[in-house]
């Protein structure tokens, strides 16, 4: 009875602390993807070359279509603040000390998401990024990301600060989205030498359901809040181990992206 009617502190900070555990990766991993960003994209355009982005993107550089380059140039940079400030927006050691900071970060974050939304649906139609499933996955993504935005802004400006950071953490797994599918996908690879990918065009049936499973950190942030404000104990101990075994998963994945896929040349 106590178990069902008094949560254990025990439990909700096993909770707290292997979710922190996941997280410490994919902060981490973001920085990597925004030096990963610099270093594809930024250096071919301080170099003058543009068209050295298209090693790393297909037509990221098309000469003569100067409003699509555009799009996908600011695409890119903004993505550099999206993952770098993004992560910062959910520790709370950050928010605590440095309020202000949080504040115009969060604000820049949010502006920022739309535009790339704006920016990545034009790429979509303009482009012809993957195959139909992964444009829809694509699509959604941005559905998620103004919606999520809005509830954000909503609440933080009713000062509603409990509410406000739960629909800000969706929003930052939303926006975060593709740089879990690049992760998924890299772990695939190793596990499975891409089985279900045809790398020529990147097309195939696992690149149709990643249009899906990219989203699972949206749906298990869900599953999470709602076991940490339930009567269940046990359910959180369970949860929290399922939480570590995530954390070494995405640390491995991140290490495989990096190595792999961002920065092959270190391996």
């Amino acid at each position: 009875m106590s178990d069902i009617s008094v949560p254990s502190p025990r439990s909700i900070k096993a909770l707290k602390i292997a979710a922190s555990a996941w997280y410490t990766p994919v902060l981490i991993g973001q920085w990597i993807f925004v030096a990963y960003i610099l270093y594809a994209y930024g250096g071919p355009l301080i170099a003058g070359n543009p068209a050295g982005m298209n090693a790393h993107l297909s037509d990221a550089y098309v000469q003569s279509r100067t409003f699509g380059n555009v799009a996908v140039a600011a695409h890119l940079a903004l993505a550099v603040i999206i993952h770098f400030f993004g992560p910062l927006q959910l520790v709370p050691a950050v928010r605590a000390k440095f309020p202000a900071f949080h504040r115009w970060s969060g604000r820049a974050f949010v502006v920022t998401v739309i535009i790339v939304v704006a920016t990545g649906a034009y790429m979509l139609v303009a482009r012809g990024i993957g195959a139909w499933t992964l444009r829809a996955g694509f699509a959604f993504q941005g559905f998620l990301i103004l919606w999520f935005a809005w509830q954000t802004v909503r609440y933080a400006r009713q000062r509603k600060f409990t509410v406000h950071m739960r629909w800000a953490t969706r929003l930052f797994l939303a926006a975060s989205a593709v740089w879990f599918f690049r992760v998924l996908i890299m772990i695939w690879f190793v596990l499975t030498g891409g089985i279900g990918i045809d790398q020529s065009n990147g097309t195939g049936w696992f690149i149709d359901a990643m249009s899906v499973l990219q989203f699972l950190p949206v749906v298990l942030y869900e599953v999470y809040w709602r076991i940490k404000v339930g009567p269940s104990s046990r359910v959180r101990f369970a949860f929290a181990i399922f939480l570590w075994f995530a954390a070494l998963a995405t640390t491995v994945g991140v290490g495989l992206t990096t190595l792999g896929m961002w920065f092959p040349v270190l391996g």
